[in-house]
């Protein structure tokens, strides 16, 4: 059995009423003959094999520095205001080992795309279990089944919200998450050498606007991938109108990033 648990929420009330006392919290779940005892002020609950859990918030990471654990319940991870601080400390003090069983952590959340449910999902000693919202249905509302699925079954938010699908890029991106990932390169310690480069990149928005009368938008500016220049648009004719030079040495290519061009 564990001995030592840390209860992480995102906030002190979300550990409190949802975690604790929430319908499917510790005391609602416990049986009769296993009842804890709960102490909100010292955010503390006592098990009858004599096991304590304490209550911590991802709004004050530094909470979790010090206390060490056998065991962690980490709910709505994805939704956790300092998501990485906060996992790092709880998992330095994740360090206690019980006869025969080794430290464990379990979380609980919508995965939203954050690069921590990334790499938790990536990685081979996770177990990752899946829960549709139709999987429980029996104990919701049949009015909010009805409701939900009538305006999110099928969309974006959905599929996140009702299927728990991790979804990392919009449909249609220009530039989709796989692609940043694998362009990535770490920054080289000390001072870089630019000789060594083949090309140097400008970084240009794909789509940048200025002159802005009131709310209407008057020009556009988007990258001319045919001709190589950047290409000026009247937003109401949707026709090139005028052409911006670029100005740059020869070894300078331009490409499609996010410098902000403002005319």
């Amino acid at each position: 059995m564990f001995g030592r648990i840390a209860l992480v929420a995102e906030t002190a009330a979300d550990a409190r009423d949802v975690i604790v006392e929430g319908d499917s919290g510790i005391l609602r779940c416990a049986p009769p003959w296993f009842r804890p005892v709960y102490e909100p002020s010292k955010r503390k609950i006592t098990f009858p094999n004599g096991a304590i859990a304490l209550t911590y918030n991802a709004v004050e990471p530094d909470q979790l520095r010090g206390p060490q654990f056998d065991f962690a319940w980490c709910d709505e991870l994805a939704k956790w205001r300092y998501v990485q601080e906060t996992w790092d400390n709880l998992q330095f003090g994740l360090r206690l080992e019980r006869p025969g069983r080794r430290p464990l952590s379990i979380v609980t959340t919508t995965p939203r795309p954050i690069r921590l449910i990334r790499e938790l999902v990536a990685d081979d000693s996770v177990f990752v279990t899946r829960g549709n919202t139709l999987d429980n249905s029996e104990n919701l509302a049949a009015s909010f089944i009805k409701a939900v699925r009538k305006k999110y079954e099928g969309t974006r938010l959905g599929r996140q919200e009702l299927n728990a699908e991790i979804l990392d890029d919009m449909p249609g991106a220009l530039w989709t998450r796989d692609t940043l990932e694998r362009a990535y390169i770490k920054k080289p310690e000390g001072p870089v050498d630019l000789s060594q480069f083949v090309r140097i990149v400008v970084a240009i928005d794909p789509t940048i606007v200025s002159g802005v009368l009131g709310a209407l938008v008057t020009k556009q500016y988007s990258w001319d991938y045919t001709n190589q220049r950047i290409v000026a648009y009247d937003s109401v004719a949707a026709l090139p109108v005028k052409i911006l030079e670029v100005q740059a040495p020869a070894r300078t290519i331009p490409n499609i990033s996010s410098i902000n061009l403002l005319g």
